[in-house]
């Protein structure tokens, strides 16, 4: 393979990279997913089911192209608000904000979404800056 079109290949990826990054997209951990799996189990599971998109209540799907096209054009902010304010539907806002961002962490990693180092922030106005446009 020619070294020059590796290095402009490289160049490319960085440049995509950069601009992902400077467009804002969601930042959360592996280990804040994880948490969010935890919570997703014991409050939603139940209507969203184990797949995000099976469950035994009619639950809306909470990964693949309805997700995309229900959330994908927005900002991390408007679903973790939604989730905060409607779910679960039952006892809205009964859990903790840190609950409800670490669910919107695991929501977004089953969504192919990358994980990164540090912990989504249960802050609307941080949220807001996230983009969930790809």
């Amino acid at each position: 393979m020619n070294l020059r079109i590796v290095s402009v290949a490289l160049a490319a990826l960085v440049l995509v990279s950069a601009r992902a990054e400077a467009a804002g997209g969601p930042v959360f951990s592996k280990e804040q997913a994880e948490r969010g799996r935890e919570a997703y189990v014991h409050s939603c599971v139940m209507c969203h089911g184990e797949g995000l998109d099976d469950g035994d209540f009619g639950g809306a799907p909470l990964r693949g192209s309805w997700f995309r096209g229900h959330w994908g054009s927005g900002d991390v902010a408007a679903l973790f608000s939604y989730l905060k304010t409607a779910m679960p539907p039952d006892n809205p806002a009964s859990l903790s904000d840190k609950s409800y961002s670490d669910i919107t962490a695991y929501i977004l990693l089953r969504n192919n979404y990358p994980a990164g180092d540090s912990d989504m922030p249960p802050d609307e106005d941080a949220l807001a800056k996230m983009s969930l446009q790809r």
